[in-house]
């Protein structure tokens, strides 16, 4: 999806899970590591990451027309915490991925060596801030399987 998008930095924050990062390990590839001690954690990241990518999957024909605007306007918030109710729903995305983006990087640097401590306070401090927003953006949480729906094939 992200490939089509300019500039590089607006499929960065789309593909926010799937680029690579620290030694080529994606965000996700880094969760499924860190899922080993935090699975609660990890779990919490990446419901938080799929409500982002769908939503962006929904407006991709806006992103890929606007995106450039949209994206310079996400960098012009100071912080994440700058989301107001009057910043457009892709906007306030680009920045609370932004936000994930970069707890991304450190948490591949952390799943390469796992040297030092767990990024967990990182974790969830970027957890609690992006759960907040995006409940106020009214952005969906992704519908849970069906019931009897079995995970194997």
């Amino acid at each position: 999806m992200a490939a089509a998008l300019d500039p590089v930095r607006l499929a960065e924050l789309v593909d926010l899970a799937e680029r690579p990062r620290v030694d080529g390990w994606s965000l996700r590839a880094a969760l499924c590591r860190y899922a080993q001690p935090q699975p609660e954690r990890a779990g919490a990241l990446l419901s938080l990451i799929r409500r982002i990518e769908a939503t962006f999957a929904q407006n991709l024909a806006e992103l890929r027309s606007d995106g450039p605007d949209l994206l310079r306007q996400a960098e012009d918030l100071r912080s994440p915490e700058d989301i107001a109710d009057d910043i457009p729903l892709l906007v306030a995305l680009m920045a609370i991925s932004a936000e994930i983006d970069a707890l991304g990087t450190n948490v591949a640097a952390w799943a390469v060596d796992r040297e030092g401590d767990r990024p967990d306070e990182a974790i969830d401090a970027v957890t609690d801030h992006a759960t907040t927003a995006l409940n106020r953006l009214g952005v969906p949480e992704e519908a849970p399987p069906p019931r009897g729906a079995r995970g194997r094939g």
